[in-house]
């Protein structure tokens, strides 16, 4: 018991470490909705590129948001990427009212891409802006974002910002384990290193990725990350590696996005990130498994400690768990405004565990990653691995 109980200790030790490293650097993240940065003396030309398969229960409105939008010289260009649910008709009634607004079909995919890879290269190909902005055929935007953003990132010489966006779910279950995936990103990620040019931490976000069209020139391109499951963070990634300035941001006011409608939806939407993990399971399955134990650590050491007389467990864990719900709590709070549900945070993480598992073991059993209808050989998605995620 006194060797169990002193891994317990140690375990909550490493739980401490991840409130002072929470501590730290969740108030790195710069909130772009709150900051004032000088208009530029012009304002570039910016082409929003809206990959979209299957979304015509949200891109009208979402695409009403964008247009609603102040900014002076934009284009939007919708790729209907084989979408067979009038996602095209609705994107096309809405270019028929806007002469902002473009769609461009595709019928097929090449071999060797992703789906929305390609659909990010076919749009790159087909626009002009000095900017790209590549966000999801989901997301909300408020009007005046757009040209904040522009504004900030001539000011401060950036070539790419990422907004983290208020996300939003109508399920408990999702909610929850979202509440997890907040606080791992608040915990092991630093919006400073994130800025700093020196380091290599770098992180996108599907649902906005700002890009400067020359420092995305100086890159392989989208060709390069054609396989990549996680096509925005390695955007991020290559962008920052070939001497682009990047920074992570805090969206609430100007980004938001409805996530997963219930957890069956959020198991099949990490599916595809099967196809990274399933190159080393039992690695990935032994870290999810010390990342559950570091999590419950402080619930088993306050049961232990009571009932086996240790009252100092007992309290180091005691305030070990109090610890971990504040920042649960302030993850969640501070992207939805929202805390109560971060209170099951410990279930939270067993959901989370469970699905990153589940969507190893599936993909490495399928042999590939199913994704939007297409069946990708894991082999092949292995052999164009361009970074570790």
């Amino acid at each position: 018991m006194t060797a169990f109980a002193w891994t317990l200790a140690a375990l909550c030790a490493i739980s401490l470490l991840e409130v002072v490293l929470f501590a730290v650097r969740v108030p790195q993240l710069r909130t772009l909705a709150r900051l004032s940065p000088p208009e530029p003396a012009h304002w570039p030309h910016v082409s929003v590129i809206v990959p979209a398969r299957d979304e015509a229960r949200d891109i009208g409105p979402a695409l009403a948001s964008r247009l609603a939008d102040d900014y002076p010289d934009l284009e939007i260009l919708v790729i209907d990427d084989r979408s067979t649910d009038g996602t095209g008709d609705v994107a096309r009634a809405v270019a028929g009212a806007d002469e902002r607004v473009r769609v461009l079909r595709i019928d097929a995919l090449p071999d060797g891409w992703l789906g929305k890879v390609h659909a990010l290269q076919a749009g790159t190909e087909a626009t002009s802006g000095e900017w790209l902005l590549f966000s999801d055929a989901d997301v909300y935007m408020t009007p005046g974002a757009l040209r904040h953003a522009i504004a900030l990132a001539e000011s401060d010489g950036l070539d790419m910002i990422a907004l983290v966006p208020e996300y939003g779910a109508h399920s408990p279950l999702v909610v929850i384990a979202w509440t997890v995936f907040l606080r791992i990103i608040g915990v092991v990620l630093s919006p400073k290193a994130i800025r700093d040019p020196g380091s290599k931490q770098a992180l996108g976000s599907g649902a906005f990725n700002l890009v400067r069209r020359s420092a995305l020139d100086r890159t392989p391109g989208f060709e390069w990350l054609r396989l990549e499951t996680g096509d925005d963070v390695s955007l991020a990634i290559m962008v920052k590696h070939h001497g682009g300035r990047l920074e992570l941001m805090d969206g609430r006011g100007c980004a938001c996005v409805d996530i997963y409608r219930d957890f069956g939806e959020l198991l099949r939407g990490i599916e595809k990130n099967g196809g990274t993990s399933a190159a080393h399971p039992y690695r990935f399955t032994a870290g999810i498994l010390a990342f559950l134990a570091v999590d419950w650590a402080p619930l088993m050491g306050v049961a232990v400690g009571l009932t086996a007389g240790l009252p100092w467990l007992a309290a180091l864990s005691a305030i070990t768990f109090a610890s971990m719900t504040a920042i649960n709590a302030y993850a969640l709070r501070l992207n939805t405004g929202r805390w109560l549900p971060a209170l099951a945070w410990p279930l939270g993480s067993g959901l989370l565990g469970w699905g990153l598992a589940r969507s190893t073991w599936l993909v490495r059993m399928r042999g590939g990653v199913v994704w939007r209808g297409t069946f990708h050989p894991l082999d092949e998605i292995h052999e164009s691995r361009r970074f570790e995620l």
